[in-house]
């Protein structure tokens, strides 16, 4: 009877810590693609203040660095998309479930983004300030239109 007991209690313990490591799982999953698209958004926002900066006048324009920083920007635009892994818009993450219920939209935003950003890469090639304020508004537009889309804001969460 004693050895019955002993059974039943350490079987219900398994059940429960294989259902509790399996709901870890589910979760943990998401936490890559979420890290790796916070990073990517990160850089995204560093090199894209810097191109403001020098367009604003608020630093030197240094074309070297100019076009140092549109390149980064060109290249994050294409690693942007591998973040949006379907389902990692739960956990610690602003990113709406919109996302993933209208992709084609989604997606159409991610190439406006890629398009703007090499056309800034090539204005910032050419040197043209006054192309280099025009190509930097466009991407301006792009990114609020899509975060007002498809990132929730802190009250939102």
């Amino acid at each position: 009877m004693l050895l019955r007991k002993i059974f039943a209690r350490s079987l219900i313990v398994s059940a429960l810590l294989a259902f509790s490591a399996s709901l870890w799982a589910e979760v943990s999953r998401y936490e890559e693609p979420i890290r790796y698209r916070r990073a990517v958004m990160t850089m995204v926002k560093r090199h894209y203040e810097q191109v403001s900066a020098m367009a604003k006048g608020k630093i030197p324009m240094n074309r070297d660095e100019l076009n140092r920083h549109a390149n980064y920007l060109e290249m994050l635009s294409r690693a942007s998309i591998d973040g949006f892994v379907a389902g990692s818009h739960e956990g610690d993450t602003k990113a709406k479930p919109e996302i993933w219920q209208d992709w084609p939209h989604f997606r159409s935003q991610v190439e406006k983004f890629q398009a703007d950003a090499t056309r800034l890469k090539e204005v910032a090639r050419s040197g043209n300030p006054d192309s280099l304020k025009g190509a930097l508004a466009d991407m301006t537009r792009t990114c609020k239109n899509c975060h007002d889309d498809f990132k929730a804001s802190s009250l939102e969460r």
